[in-house]
């Protein structure tokens, strides 16, 4: 049976005539590129500050969801649970692979269209499921494992990690192994509030979409308790991996960083990395040199429907676990949303770090807007 195809997604050029840059970014659950990327667009005013950059904004394709009876609903996977995205797993690998599949060659386009030196140059940012399904992604690697192309940076909001407890499994399996932390090759190192934003996706009273309140099953779920704070501390009741681990015969011999990829590569249908693949302090081998890519991570303190512990979790498995360089911001007063004045804000002043992307600031748009009056 052939696949469906996932509907064409927004693009919206650089206001300039000059393109140095272009943002994939992936709306939540029960959402779609028109309604997430023009709110984004509009609420932060990211055309006028980010002139050279081209947005495109990709729709997730329809998809039967298991909980809601399955009615089809835009969703990247089918999502169990939002409250422990980690149940009912078997349910999230084939939307996870379709969806990879499709955003990797949403990167190798731009990355044609820009220079194939330039994937530097192209930011993933995903809004929860979206999150989610872009982490996942980037995790995943390329096609072929000797492809050395970190993106420019990856950008989530209110999101977590699929399959975070299984990771979080293998990678304290190899005590002996030379920590994550220590690998970081060429990595950089290392608040105020306003009203929450208003949006379709926000409001909406649909029962299907990722943004509504009230009777949807998804929500009934309690995030899961316990001290969260360090990714060496891990809940007793997390699910084994028993027969979960396609790389047993490497265990012994492989690195837990090179076991936590190749499982998310097995999830993604993707060739493995070899197991006898070195790691060092001083260099980093092409099949994993997209973990060099710089992670924002915010999420709002009180959001009601992914709770902040998961985006934590993650944050603590991609530093912690696998090395890579991440910014981690907790928003005080923010539910599942982003907010302009101080989140998105945060982003811009990250990629600017980054990715040496070009932004103008907000007192400097005022005074041009006020010029042009």
């Amino acid at each position: 049976m052939s696949r469906k195809p996932y509907p064409t997604p927004l693009v919206v050029p650089a206001q300039n005539e000059e393109h140095t840059h272009t943002i994939i970014s992936l709306h939540g659950r029960g959402s779609n590129a028109e309604r997430f990327g023009y709110e984004l667009l509009s609420s932060a005013n990211l055309q006028a500050r980010l002139p050279t950059v081209k947005f495109v904004f990709p729709t997730a394709r329809k998809r039967r969801s298991t909980v809601l009876k399955k009615i089809p609903i835009h969703q990247w996977y089918d999502n169990y649970s939002l409250g422990d995205p980690g149940q009912r797993t078997d349910l999230q690998v084939e939307g996870l692979y379709e969806t990879a599949e499709f955003i990797r060659g949403l990167v190798a386009e731009e990355a044609r269209i820009l220079g194939e030196e330039n994937y530097s140059k192209i930011i993933l940012w995903g809004l929860s499921q979206g999150c989610a399904a872009g982490i996942f992604t980037l995790l995943g690697g390329w096609a072929d494992p000797s492809e050395a192309h970190p993106l420019g940076a990856f950008i989530g909001m209110s999101g977590w990690l699929p399959f975070e407890q299984q990771l979080r499994e293998i990678l304290r399996r190899d005590g002996d192994q030379v920590s994550a932390r220590d690998n970081r090759h060429e990595m950089q190192s290392g608040d105020d509030s306003c009203e929450e934003s208003e949006s379709d996706e926000e409001s909406e009273a649909d029962a299907y979409s990722e943004q509504s309140s009230g009777d949807n099953p998804l929500e009934e779920n309690d995030p899961p308790g316990g001290d969260l704070n360090s990714f060496n501390e891990m809940e007793e009741d997390s699910p084994r991996l028993d027969d979960l681990n396609p790389f047993e015969e490497d265990e012994e011999e492989a690195p837990s960083v090179i076991q936590a990829i190749n499982h998310i590569r097995d999830i993604l249908a993707l060739p493995l990395i070899p197991s006898d693949t070195e790691l060092s302090q001083d260099s980093c081998p092409p099949s994993l040199c997209h973990l060099r890519t710089p992670v924002f991570l915010g999420h709002g303190a009180e959001d009601p429907k992914v709770s902040a512990a998961l985006g934590k979790k993650m944050s603590n498995v991609l530093s912690d676990g696998l090395g890579m360089d991440v910014a981690w911001k907790e928003y005080q007063g923010l539910g599942h949303w982003y907010r302009v004045e101080d989140e998105v804000e945060d982003i811009l002043s990250f990629l600017q770090d980054h990715v040496n992307l070009p932004v103008i600031s907000s007192s400097s748009l005022d005074r041009l807007e006020g010029q042009e009056k």
